[in-house]
């Protein structure tokens, strides 16, 4: 059995989730009291028209979001607009906002920078070192530096929203834990345009330019034996060593997990109130259920599924199977044993549990048709 196996059986029976004083990475804004039923205040302060154009910034307006920004005009016209419909799903997906006290609509102000300098000029970064790696939110503002392609400076605004949006009802000082908000942007903001559609599932590599949230996940140190997982095992997502998101693989392994709590069909159910959760309390409410035996299949899961994503992962035929039908190796069971793989499914289990001190011989027989081209041989 290899080793990260092994492994997942040790930590699976006591794995938790950050502690409250863990999930506070993401800074603090300035307290704001909470009432329940209402949004907070809308705190953003008013822009200086006069400054913004001098400082060569123009503005954007939609109904939800405000853009200010440096970058030609061509790549920031349109995504006010998709603000808007991005807006939309997310009052289906993640449930719809309260009112604030003065009864405004839900609206955001972001800062698209080619050029930090100008909008520091205009007055419109925060005091201080304010910190900005890719994109930062805070309150009902956000600031993200632009991208070199498309699809990533719309995949980046989307996912800086989410945080405005999910955040705008408590703030920062009881959220989720961070595996989940980020992974929960990073899932709803990926998109496709024709036809417009938020939390896909890439389907190829062209027109996703800048994610590559999978090829993260599948990446292997070169130095690494090929069974070593470590970096990779559901409780590296759960419980990091560090508080603060800094790597790609992090965002890609928040987004992995996220993802498949919200597609695989045997793990939908159980994990569905997720899609309302504001706070950590209810965060913790909705997954008091989780049993550890629970864990400890997910924890399997996530381990076949990151050696299964590619771009068009089979939603339908290729999801290991969360609760199969084992039976424990013996003696008594040491004879031949057949299994029957079906060559159109992804992983599938063999039916029998058995410790790394077993020896076995596999044989396999039979043919299978891989990937015939048409009017071509298949090759088998």
């Amino acid at each position: 059995m290899p080793s990260y196996l092994r492994h997942l059986l040790l930590w699976v029976g006591c794995v938790c989730l950050l502690p409250d004083t863990e999930v506070l990475g993401q800074g603090r804004q300035a307290a704001t009291a909470v009432v329940p039923g209402q949004r907070l205040t809308d705190d953003r302060p008013p822009l200086d028209l006069q400054r913004l154009q001098a400082s060569g910034l123009t503005v954007y307006r939609s109904r939800h979001l405000i853009l200010v920004s440096d970058a030609p005009a061509e790549q920031c016209r349109g995504l006010p607009e998709l603000a808007d419909q991005f807006c939309r799903a997310l009052q289906q997906q993640l449930g719809p906002l309260a009112t604030d006290a003065a009864g405004t609509e839900f609206q955001v102000t972001g800062y698209l920078m080619d050029a930090r300098e100008r909008f520091q000029d205009a007055g419109v970064l925060p005091d201080g070192d304010f910190v900005i790696r890719h994109g930062r939110h805070r309150g009902y503002q956000f600031w993200m530096a632009n991208q070199p392609s498309d699809y990533y400076r719309r995949h980046l605004l989307l996912h800086e929203f989410v945080h405005c949006y999910l955040m705008c009802e408590y703030g920062l000082r009881d959220i989720p834990p961070l595996w989940y908000t980020e992974g929960i942007a990073e899932v709803l903001a990926t998109h496709r345009l024709e036809p417009l559609e938020f939390g896909i599932l890439p389907d190829q590599l062209n027109g996703f330019e800048g994610w590559g949230r999978i090829t993260e996940l599948r990446k292997r140190p070169a130095d690494n034996p090929p069974d070593d997982a470590e970096g990779l095992l559901l409780s590296d997502v759960l419980n990091p060593q560090s508080r603060i998101f800094l790597s790609d693989l992090r965002y890609a392994q928040a987004w992995g997990l996220v993802w498949l709590l919200r597609n695989h069909p045997e793990l939908q159910r159980p994990f569905a109130g997720l899609a309302r959760v504001r706070t950590r309390a209810q965060f913790d409410a909705v997954t008091a259920g989780i049993t550890p035996a629970q864990l400890q299949r997910l924890a399997i899961v996530w381990q076949l599924m990151v050696d299964s994503w590619d771009e068009g992962f089979d939603v339908e035929r290729s999801f290991p199977p969360l609760s199969p039908q084992w039976q424990a190796w013996s003696e008594l069971s040491s004879a031949k044993q057949e299994v029957e793989v079906l060559a159109d499914r992804g992983w599938q289990p063999g039916g029998v549990w058995f410790s790394d001190a077993v020896r076995l011989r596999l044989t396999a027989t039979g043919r299978c048709v891989v990937q015939p081209a048409q009017g071509s041989r298949a090759r088998v």
